[in-house]
C-alpha cells in the first residue's frame, strides 16, 4: 500500500519503487447509490488510462452483491464483491450517496465501516458525498475533523449526526480533512472526483485531465 504523500510502496516492512504500480481506487457502490455520484469517478479516473502523459488510477468497483441498482433505475456490475477485497490493495475509497428507501442503508454495515477504517489508517484516501460522509464518521476516523453532508433533509439532521459523531460540521460544498474529502451533495461529484485525482496523482495530472476533458 502507497501511503498518500510517500513515493515508495511498503512491501514486508521494505520500500521499493512504485513508479510502475498504478495507482488503485476502490469504489463500493452500495445499492440505491446515486448515479452521478459513481460516474463521476469511473470517468474522470478513467481518463488516467486514456492519457499515455498521466499516471494512470484504475478503478475497482465492489459491492455485496454482483449487480447493483441505483435510486434512478440504473443497474452496474461490480468488478468485485466485497468479501474478497484486500484493504492494504488501495490508495483510495469512494463512498457515493444513496437513498435509504433503495437499500442504500447497507453502507453503515460493519463489514463497509471496517474497510473505512482499515484504508485510511494504512494512509489511503477517502472522497466522500452527500450522506456517504455519515458512514464514514460513523468509524470514528472524522473525530474532531471538519465535515459536511446532505443537509436539505426533511427527515434528518443530517449535521447533528456527524456532530454526534464527533466530527465538526460546517455548511460548504466540499471539505478537505486529513485525507478524508466530504461533500454537500449531488452537484459536488465532478469536483470531488477531481479532488481526488489531485491529491492521488498531483496537480499537473489533475490539469491534464480537466483539459483533456474539455473542462478547462
Amino acid at each position: 500500500m502507497r501511503a498518500y504523500g510517500s513515493g515508495k510502496r511498503i512491501e514486508g516492512g521494505n520500500q521499493v519503487s512504485n513508479k510502475r504500480l498504478n495507482k488503485k481506487a476502490l469504489l463500493f457502490a452500495p445499492q440505491g447509490f446515486e448515479d452521478i455520484e459513481v460516474a463521476a469517478f469511473t470517468d474522470i479516473l478513467g481518463w488516467t488510462r486514456v492519457l499515455k502523459e498521466v499516471k494512470a488510477v484504475d478503478v475497482v468497483i465492489s459491492a455485496f452483491k454482483k449487480n447493483v441498482h441505483s435510486k434512478h433505475n440504473l443497474t452496474i456490475k461490480a468488478h468485485m464483491l466485497l468479501d474478497k477485497v484486500k484493504a492494504g490493495d488501495y490508495h483510495a475509497l469512494i463512498i457515493p450517496g444513496g437513498f435509504n428507501d433503495s437499500g442504500y442503508a447497507e453502507v453503515y454495515s460493519k463489514k463497509v465501516l471496517g474497510l473505512i477504517k482499515k484504508i485510511y489508517e494504512n494512509g489511503g484516501i477517502i472522497a466522500t458525498m452527500c450522506v456517504g460522509s455519515l458512514a464514514v464518521a460513523g468509524t470514528g476516523i472524522l473525530k474532531d475533523k471538519k465535515a459536511t453532508t446532505y443537509s436539505a433533509s426533511n427527515r434528518h439532521d443530517n449535521l447533528q449526526i456527524l456532530r454526534d459523531c464527533g466530527a465538526i460540521p460546517v455548511k460548504k460544498r466540499i471539505v478537505v480533512s486529513n485525507r478524508i474529502i466530504t461533500s454537500r451533495g449531488p452537484d459536488t461529484a465532478i469536483e470531488v472526483a477531481f479532488k481526488l485525482l489531485e491529491m492521488l496523482n498531483g496537480k499537473e495530472d489533475m490539469k491534464k485531465v480537466k483539459k483533456a476533458m474539455m473542462f478547462e
